[in-house]
């Protein structure tokens, strides 16, 4: 097998130029160009099949670092649900698990408001009734059912996910924001639902928000979704409406019939849906300026 060629037969293989710097670079540094007769490849051909393997090499560990780090944040993105939904259910179970039992009787604010019920097991129907009938325990359970959802499938996106995900997003900010900022001051949870109270309120509405931040799905969010999200909090608000109207007890204050009369109980509910409103357009605009990740 004839190992060596001179730069001018290395030149007319015509891979290369004449005067091209590979080469002159081959001349002067004594450069001994390889051919394998057996083969027909030259050194310049080595050169080029070397740089490709270097490139499909570097590629390949770029692709699979990339598919590390998919995994990796998918994975991260499942236990952040999981953690949510987990907390939301917590949160729910022991509320309705305190009023069932009775063993934490909260007190009635006033008779136009939930509350009154018999003592210990006597009073377990009404009072978990009661307790379904709040904002609260409502933005909650939804929150509790979406994440669960997200959490089984991640790839999951019909039309009822995106909805109930958005709905449950703004209504668990709007819980969070009424009642530290209104009904906090006059609240004074004991003993059990001081714990429930913190899940609620107070810790499972941030991490809701921080891993729609951070997990989000992304670019769920449109003015149809938007709308369609609104039937779950008026759904609430006429069923609100309703049972006061038949039993003259209420949840809240800003909603009470009984003491504001109807043309204040639908100011205050129309000022707490503006508020929703705004929490639907801050969350679509983020959720545009936010990348979804490919």
């Amino acid at each position: 097998m004839n190992l060596l060629f001179s730069p001018r037969t290395f030149s007319k293989t015509r891979l290369v130029p004449e005067n091209s710097f590979l080469l002159n670079a081959s001349s002067e540094t004594g450069l001994i160009s390889v051919v394998g007769e057996a083969s027909g490849f030259c050194v310049a051909e080595l050169v080029v099949s070397l740089l490709f393997d270097e490139q499909a090499t570097r590629k390949t560990s770029e692709m699979e670092d990339r598919s590390a780090i998919i995994f990796f944040m998918n994975r991260l993105a499942r236990l952040a649900f999981g953690l949510n939904a987990i907390l939301a259910w917590v949160g729910v179970i022991g509320s309705l698990t305190v009023d069932a039992t009775g063993v934490v009787i909260v007190p009635q604010f006033g008779p136009s408001y939930f509350g009154g019920h018999a003592a210990g097991l006597a009073g377990s129907i009404p009072r978990v009734i009661d307790n379904l009938s709040y904002f609260t325990i409502w933005s909650n359970i939804l929150v509790a059912i979406t994440t669960t959802m997200i959490y089984r499938n991640m790839n999951r996106s019909s039309q009822r996910l995106k909805v109930m995900r958005l709905s449950s997003l703004m209504m668990i900010t709007v819980t969070m924001l009424v009642y530290i900022l209104i009904l906090a001051p006059d609240a004074n949870p004991q003993s059990w639902n001081v714990y429930t109270n913190l899940l609620l309120h107070y810790i499972t509405p941030p991490v809701t928000i921080l891993v729609w931040l951070f997990f989000g799905p992304r670019k769920w969010i449109s003015w149809k979704i938007i709308f369609s999200a609104l039937l779950i909090p008026i759904t609430y608000i006429l069923y609100t409406f309703a049972r006061g109207a038949v039993f003259g007890k209420y949840p809240y204050g800003f909603i009470n019939v009984v003491e504001l009369g109807y043309v204040g109980a639908i100011i205050g509910t129309g000022v707490v849906l503006v508020l929703g409103l705004l929490i639907f357009l801050i969350y679509f605009i983020i959720d545009k300026l936010i990348p979804s990740s490919k």
